[in-house]
Formats: C-alpha cells, structure tokens, sequence
C-alpha cells in the first residue's frame, strides 16, 4: 500500500549538495564510508518518520509520499524544499570585543552559538565580525535518493520505534509493549532503568503517544527489579507404594509386595479344611467313627 500521510516508516537516504557534490546527511554506514564522512560514534541504521510532520526535509517528506515498501527514489530539491533561500538581513557585523566577552574566540568558517543561535563566521578584521545567520546550505539545490525499508502497521511496533528515537542505547525489542483499551504499558528492561535523560525521554515519549494515537489517555512504564533468583519447585511427595516421580517404588513397598500370600488352589484349600475338621473332634468321636 502506498505511503500517505501521518504513515509511520523506516528509512534510508544520503543528501548532497548539487553544487559541490559534498554529502550532509547520511543514514547508510557504507555509504558514509565512500564519502569519507564517515563517524564511529554515530549510529547508521533506517530513521523513523512520520510522513508529513515535519520530520525530515519538506522535499524528502513529499517524495515520500506514495512511495511503497522496498522502492528508492532520486530526486532533487530546490532550496525552499530544503533550508530556504538565502536572507541577507541575517548576515550581521558585530564588534569583536562583544564576543570575547562571551567567552568565544571567533575564526573565520567556525560555527557558533551565539545568543541561543547558531552562526556561522565569515570573516574577521579590524574588530569586527561578520556573522552569518543563514543555514549553511541555504540557497543550494541539493540531491537525494530515499530507500523505503519498511512501513509500520501495528501500533506495539510504531510506539518501539518511538522509544528508540529517544532511548538509542538500549536494544529496541527489549522493551515490551502492550495496550489495554486506552492504557498503553511499556515494560522497561533493567539496562534502561538508569540510560542518560531517561525520565525526560519518558516524558517525551508520553506527549508523542497522546499525540499520534488519540484514543490512549495513559501511558504505563514498568520497572521491575529482581532482588533474588527465583527458588526451584520440589517434585510431589509420592503416595505409599507409589513410585516417586521418576523414580522406583520403596524397598519397603517392594518387600511388602514379594511377602504377600498367593491365594491357594481349590482343592488345597479344601483338604485343608476337612483335616481341621478331623483334628479338631473329640478323641471318642474319631475312635466310634474307626
């Protein structure tokens, strides 16, 4: 089914510009590697989007847009589908005491934080600095190509890939997530119990539930420490005479068994009871019937 808006996917894609042919964004790790811009410490893996919310660059969020799953696409996006034309009233002078005051020592090319924005520095001379305010790539023309990996259906799989959005360094499929009517709960493994910023990560990923899914009204995160391994059940006690589970009956039971009597042939039985007859008469009954 083709991609539409407010759809949850995973992609990959490498951004470069038209111009220089200089690559900005990369999600794909041997790609990275060719372009020699390639970071151990960064993560290379398929990102989520949300189609349509602004998550990603306007002209990648529109190609998108009727994509299915397992299609790449090249396209190219003109600056204002990208970060918009360049604004000459955001190219200012300043003095370069002013930022020395700040504790910044400027150089041209250096990008910088200043007053809560960032900057980058164009040139410095005569105590004055010309910062520039613009993007770095505002104005440029830049070329893509998206690869669609998956598009995500059940909510269980869309709310695990919100969690690792915030929660990288903890596997995924770690956590355990399951819904009852309007309550979602979210079962924490241990590793995340203590993972950096994870009460606003909880926070966060609360406000993007209620968000996307309108029918939850909360969300439960369930920690779960196991203070002592759990005890092994004893097997059933065997009844008398029984075999344990297992096992061989007692020798007790056995030897009972092997002591029993075996019943005695008719006739045996009947010889026995004429002699007892016999023996058991007075003597001068048994000499009168001699």
């Amino acid at each position: 089914m083709p991609v539409k808006n407010d759809d949850f996917v995973l992609a990959d894609y490498i951004i470069k510009s038209k111009d220089t042919g200089e690559v900005f964004d990369v999600t794909m790790a041997d790609e990275a590697k060719a372009a020699n811009v390639y970071l151990p410490d960064q993560t290379y893996e398929p990102r989520l989007v949300v189609v349509g919310q602004g998550w990603v660059l306007k002209g990648i969020d529109e190609a998108l847009q009727g994509m299915n799953e397992g299609d790449e696409k090249d396209i190219e996006i003109p600056p204002q589908n990208a970060f918009g034309e360049r604004d000459s009233t955001k190219v200012r002078i300043v003095p370069a005491r002013d930022l020395t005051r700040q504790g910044v020592t400027p150089r041209p090319g250096a990008r910088l934080e200043i007053g809560g924005s960032l900057a980058t520095v164009r040139s410095v001379g005569s105590g004055r600095v010309t910062i520039d305010y613009n993007h770095p790539l505002a104005g440029r023309t830049l070329l893509a190509k998206i690869y669609l990996r998956k598009i995500l259906s059940e909510m269980p799989d869309k709310i695990r890939e919100l969690i690792h959005r915030r929660v990288r360094n903890v596997p995924k499929d770690r956590f355990l997530i399951s819904t009852l009517g309007s309550m979602v709960t979210i079962e924490m493994p241990e590793e995340a119990f203590t993972a950096e910023d994870i009460q606003f990560a909880k926070k966060g990923l609360s406000k993007e539930i209620s968000r996307y899914f309108p029918d939850v009204t909360s969300v439960q995160f369930i920690e779960t420490y196991a203070v002592k391994p759990a005890a092994a059940k004893a097997p059933p006690a065997a009844k008398p005479g029984e075999a344990p589970a297992g096992g061989k009956a007692s020798e007790g039971a056995e030897a009972k068994a092997e002591g029993a009597a075996a019943p005695a042939p008719k006739e045996e039985a009947e010889k026995g009871v004429k002699g007892t007859e016999k023996r058991g008469r007075p003597r001068k009954a048994q000499q009168q019937e001699q």
